[in-house]
């Protein structure tokens, strides 16, 4: 059988096109490569749990986001239950259209500056319905934190840099919305708490 110019170049296309349908589905298969724990965790991050575990588990969070509030309990049942065998990091990632989100992850900075970042979180997440700009001065008298101290502490700039810093690699790793998991480098999207849990604990086993 005798195949025309025309019927010719009909296969060309298909091959072609079954050349780059394959092509996008082997690129897409193929594991991005993990992000390095030492830009993950920075010096300046906040963690909690074994720092030489093989597991780590870093949250990009935002204190007004809902979402992030839903899996806080979670995430320190997690913590709690595997202390010795992973190590949890927070990073900040205000959105913009939280009004009270920079000032409640300044506040948890200067909490920090008094060795009460964690409680401060915990705080800023059970009032996450009440946050305003008067919030935070009661919230820090709750701690028993150094007034005079906590203020000077939220107005400096070297706080805000460490929020940007975060936010700005946030941005650069993939962070598109709040909370973004990484489980040993890689970015993981659990579909519930519950998900997210069985996500590290199998981590955890394999390690």
């Amino acid at each position: 059988m005798k195949i025309t110019g025309e019927t010719k170049l009909f296969i060309g296309i298909i091959l072609t096109t079954l050349l780059i349908l394959f092509g996008g589905v082997y690129f897409m298969s193929k594991p991005t490569p993990a992000l390095p724990k030492e830009a993950l965790i920075s010096s300046k991050t906040h963690t909690l749990g074994n720092v030489n575990a093989k597991t780590y588990l870093v949250e990009f969070s935002d204190y007004q986001c809902p979402a992030c509030k839903t899996f806080k309990p979670t995430i320190d049942q997690i913590v709690e239950k595997n202390k010795d065998k992973m190590l949890f990091a927070y990073r900040h990632f205000p959105l913009t259209q939280h009004k009270f989100s920079l000032k409640a992850a300044l506040a948890a900075e200067a909490a920090a500056e008094q060795g009460k970042f964690w409680e401060m979180s915990s705080l800023l997440f059970d009032n996450q319905e009440k946050l305003s700009d008067e919030i935070f001065s009661d919230l820090a008298k709750k701690l028993n934190l150094d007034l005079k101290k906590f203020q000077t502490s939220f107005d400096n700039p070297e706080l805000k840099n460490i929020i940007t810093t975060d936010q700005q690699y946030g941005e650069k790793a993939g962070v598109d919305a709040t909370p973004s998991f990484y489980l040993n480098g890689q970015k993981i999207e659990p579909s519930s708490p519950e998900n997210l849990s069985q996500i590290v604990e199998k981590a955890i086993s394999s390690n």
